[in-house]
């Protein structure tokens, strides 16, 4: 895929992704929303990937418990220790990695919301069990792209709201709130990381300075 169909790509995705998130954003932040379809599943399942052993830099890999993070370079290390038992790697910035059409997606979706956004893959084994029950310091706006994932959302796992995320859902996850997911089957999703650091020249909003 050359330069121009990245940039056709990115613009399709920016289109998509603003009609999904922008009914739930405010200036104070995301409010959680599980959007079933919201993207069309052949369209999220045709989009080109980066691959974990042609990443630019180190993968993480989370264990099956959360206990352990690990970090890998190596491809031959990365595929033995992935396959070796049920646990999520985590290709992680790749918006610093590459001039593809996610990174362009994540410049267009920062300079819309002057925020500074990230963008990571999350690929799942079988009966993954990934990090625990935690909260993110980010706003999530989670793009299921293949297989599906098990989400538990809420302070009180017995009381959670149950979601399952398939190709072309979108699940916006506001920072703070606690959530656990298992992987029925395998597992692909998009996060864009929406952080609370303002863009360079843009002023900080004002929900943010009075923190």
């Amino acid at each position: 895929m050359d330069a121009t169909q990245h940039r056709k790509l990115a613009g399709e995705a920016i289109a998509r992704l603003s009609a999904a998130l922008l009914p739930h954003w405010q200036p104070t932040g995301m409010r959680f929303a599980h959007l079933p379809s919201a993207l069309d599943a052949q369209w999220t399942a045709a989009l080109p990937l980066p691959r974990a052993d042609e990443a630019a830099g180190p993968v993480t890999l989370i264990d099956d418990d959360g206990a352990d993070f690990q970090r890998e370079a190596d491809a031959d290390t990365l595929a033995r220790e992935y396959a070796a038992r049920p646990r999520t790697r985590v290709m992680e910035s790749l918006h610093t990695q590459s001039d593809g059409w996610h990174a362009l997606t994540t410049l267009h979706l920062s300079r819309m919301l002057r925020q500074r956004v990230s963008c990571s893959i999350f690929e799942s084994l079988p009966q993954d069990r990934t990090a625990g029950r935690h909260y993110d310091e980010w706003d999530g706006l989670i793009v299921q792209v293949r297989g599906a994932k098990d989400w538990r959302i809420g302070p009180d796992p017995d009381q959670a709201n149950r979601v399952t995320t398939r190709p072309g859902d979108v699940l916006l996850l506001p920072r703070g709130v606690l959530h656990d997911v298992t992987t029925p089957q395998h597992s692909v999703h998009v996060l864009l990381a929406i952080t609370d650091r303002p863009l360079e020249g843009h002023p900080t909003p004002p929900h943010q300075s009075a923190a």
